[in-house]
């Protein structure tokens, strides 16, 4: 299986990039030939798959390479893979077995929780940063988190509530309010991204539901 944990500092460019491509294959392997045939494989294997996609997700560099080095070292290519495999599975339309809306439903509570994780540490990072601008690599994972989310709610909205499980609910309801705590951000492509994030939840707003007393509402 692929290392999602940061590389060695010592690995010149060259290596990190052949490193980088490697695991890029690995994943794709494992997003067209392994999960596909989720309903042959143990629930403790694909557990620990989608263990090691979120970790793969998550942006990391190393502080020994020069700034104008930087953008080499982030495994921008192999985290975005990571995430969109996440988003591959999270809403199967072919569900067909049990063990595969296992599958469908794990992938989309890691990608959930994942997703709160970039937007907390945004939020944060923003914060202490005052008015300095934050790295392009920052920038570029959250605005691929709010179209995940995104295209996630859109999935919802095509999906019979009774498919989705309670736990799914709470988690995507639980991303609303820290996504407004993102409306501050000073990136107007964030916002833009944000943006097209919040206005579906419009269609999981209902006023509540009178209650009937004695025959009468």
């Amino acid at each position: 299986m692929f290392v999602s944990s940061t590389p060695p500092d010592n690995l010149s460019i060259q290596e990190f990039q052949k490193n980088e491509s490697i695991d890029v294959e690995v994943v794709q392997l494992i997003s067209t030939e392994i999960l596909p045939y989720a309903n042959f494989i143990p629930k403790e294997f694909v557990g620990q798959i989608m263990t090691m996609l979120n970790k793969g997700s998550i942006h990391s560099q190393s502080s020994s390479f020069t700034e104008a080095e930087i953008d080499i070292r982030m495994r921008e290519e192999f985290s975005k893979v990571c995430f969109e495999t996440l988003l591959q599975f999270s809403f199967s339309n072919k569900v067909t077995t049990p063990q595969e809306g296992y599958i469908s439903r794990m992938a989309l509570s890691v990608l959930l929780k994942r997703s709160q994780d970039v937007l907390h540490r945004y939020i944060e990072n923003e914060r202490l940063s005052g008015k300095c601008p934050l790295p392009r690599q920052q920038v570029t994972e959250i605005i691929f988190v709010l179209k995940a989310v995104s295209t996630l709610i859109d999935s919802l909205k095509k999906t019979q509530p009774e498919n989705v499980d309670a736990n799914t609910w709470a988690q995507v309801i639980a991303l609303y309010p820290t996504l407004v705590e993102c409306i501050t951000c000073s990136s107007s492509e964030v916002c833009s991204a944000l943006k097209e994030a919040l206005v579906p939840f419009k269609d999981f707003m209902h006023p509540p539901a009178s209650k009937v007393q004695n025959g009468e509402s």
